[in-house]
């Protein structure tokens, strides 16, 4: 007998029509998004007001990056099972697309560093990253809440511990090495008498990172599952699948425009020095902001299927973007950029290990994940927020 169950809908590729359905939105977010886009002309052509520019900027950026993010990943699934890709290798290419942002705006915010000789945008840009990583972390939290909040706890499927367990350990066993080699690096140097230096994530160490998350997915890919899986079947014909992926990567780096100049502006115009925030604290607000906005697609696309009861979409979509982000982006980000393993980028390496063998363990064990679990994931980073933006 086959491994897969066909699931077919004669009405999904009669007719363009497609095209109209995953355009729609409500007539409420229309208006918004229109005085939005508004607001943003004529405050950038006719009535420049920094900080009106800033609010209407970023407003439209994270707007234009939830819809973008959610038409890229409409047209890779369907493109997906035209191809006759797995269930999980679909998945892996929709969480890709709802990660871009966090990498575009990322690119970007470090180019116009580089650009302008400004080391402030650069260490935004890499720190942004592992503060998306933090986002994911609440996303878990926040997911596991809304999902068990009528039954106080959720059933987890076998296929998402049997597809993410061995991922998921190894990015805890990376990320407990980068915190033991952080600290180490700094208690090197105070037994030594040197002069402590920062310490930065090693380029070969992000192309392992890297390499991992690679071989993995296509270990994924290709082993035979243990349990039967219900073939995917695309939404939208060929044609309208190819439009929403391409226009929707657009709209990502249009949003990822957008918020770097609004980035560049917050900085340029913002009275820091008067609202009594110190430097650090200035990046690392910024670097929440931008982490924020990158993850904000995965995270409404992950609690909108949490609120409507597919706990096993939204947990297994929620555990592969926080693996991916925590190995693939910040390994990529490590190559390239000089990626500081500084108190908050351990202190986040060090939640994210605890979190994910937190929900690992609460899913191997009885494969249920309570609210209690839930709640604690979500405190614990609230709780690593609130110590990074805390003056040292």
């Amino acid at each position: 007998m086959s491994d897969t169950i066909e699931s077919e809908d004669p009405h999904l590729l009669s007719s363009d029509v497609e095209v109209h359905k995953a355009f729609k939105i409500s007539r409420r977010e229309k208006i918004l998004a229109i005085a939005l886009f508004l607001i943003y002309i004529l405050t950038l052509f006719f009535y420049p007001h920094p900080l009106l520019l800033i609010i209407t900027t970023m407003a439209l950026a994270l707007w234009l990056t939830f819809r973008a993010s959610h038409l890229a990943v409409e047209g890779l699934e369907s493109i997906g099972a035209f191809v006759g890709l797995s269930a999980y290798f679909i998945g892996v290419l929709s969480s890709l697309a709802s990660n871009t942002p966090e990498a575009v705006v990322s690119a970007l915010t470090a180019w116009r560093g580089i650009i302008l000789a400004n080391p402030e945008l650069v260490e935004i840009a890499v720190l942004s990253v592992v503060m998306a990583a933090g986002f994911n972390i609440l996303l878990l939290g926040f997911v596991v809440v809304i999902s068990s909040r009528k039954t106080g706890e959720i059933d987890v499927p076998r296929e998402v511990v049997e597809d993410d367990a061995d991922l998921i350990r190894w990015t805890i066993i990376a990320m407990v090495l980068l915190v033991a080699f952080g600290i180490l690096h700094y208690i090197n140097q105070l037994t030594n008498g040197a002069t402590v230096t920062l310490s930065h994530l090693p380029q070969l160490a992000g192309l392992m990172m890297v390499i991992s998350y690679s071989l993995y997915a296509i270990y994924a890919v290709k082993k035979k599952p243990t349990t039967r899986r219900v073939k995917p079947s695309p939404k939208h014909n060929k044609r309208t699948s190819i439009l929403l992926a391409v226009l929707g990567f657009i709209g990502i780096f249009i949003a990822g425009y957008l918020l770097t100049n609004a980035v560049e502006l917050t900085f340029e115009f913002v009275p820091w020095t008067l609202l009594g925030i110190e430097e650090l604290q200035r990046i690392v607000i910024m670097a929440l902001i931008i982490g924020a906005a990158g993850a904000l697609p995965e995270h409404g696309i992950a609690i909108v299927a949490a609120a409507k009861g597919k706990a096993n979409i939204a947990i297994g979509n929620t555990l592969g973007g926080t693996t991916q982000v925590l190995l693939l982006i910040v390994g990529t980000v490590a190559i390239f950029l000089p990626l500081p393993l500084d108190a908050e980028v351990l202190l986040q390496f060090a939640t994210a290990a605890g979190s994910l063998w937190f929900l690992k363990r609460a899913m191997t064990d009885d494969h249920k994940v309570d609210i209690f679990e839930g709640a604690m994931i979500l405190l614990m980073q609230v709780f690593v927020f609130i110590i990074v933006l805390t003056p040292i």
